[in-house]
């Protein structure tokens, strides 16, 4: 089974503690794959945790999504270096188009939400974001959706 990562770009503050428990808790569900949309912020933290777990977890595989060839230049120069070096222990990567185009985002949520079962969340309630429209996305499609904000422990199952 797969899962999904979909979190804000800005991270206020995240227990990675709470991250590792929710991928831990579908792993032993029976989920593998792991698939990041490599933006800044929480999806790429997320990226890095399953990387890390693979010591544990020797069978969870991380697939990173780029939405477009050469997404990494809209990675700031800070954190450039982190995303080549997710990419490159990744056991999968998948580009979904040739360039940037208008919808390049909004494809790679879709694609995100439409080939998991799970969704792994770091929402703040937001809808006019880009979390906010792969949530709500998640919530039509009736995934199970894993909410780890960082406000108290606030892990919520739907699906």
């Amino acid at each position: 089974m797969i899962a999904a990562f979909s979190g804000h770009r800005e991270i206020l503050s995240i227990d990675t503690d709470k991250l590792r428990l929710a991928i831990r808790q579908l792993y032993s569900e029976g989920y593998r794959t792991f698939m990041s949309g490599m933006a800044e912020g929480f999806d790429l933290l997320a990226a890095e945790v399953v990387l890390e777990l693979k010591e544990e977890l020797e069978d969870i595989r991380l697939r990173c999504v780029i939405p477009f060839e050469g997404h990494i230049a809209k990675v700031g120069a800070k954190n450039r270096a982190r995303y080549q070096a997710v990419c490159a222990a990744a056991n999968e990567v998948v580009t979904l188009a040739d360039a940037y185009h208008e919808r390049a985002y909004f494809v790679r949520n879709d694609y995100l939400v439409d080939n998991a079962e799970a969704l792994i969340c770091y929402y703040s309630g937001k809808r006019r974001s880009g979390t906010g429209y792969t949530v709500m996305r998640a919530i039509k499609k009736c995934l199970t959706i894993v909410n780890i904000y960082a406000d108290g422990v606030q892990i919520e199952f739907f699906g």
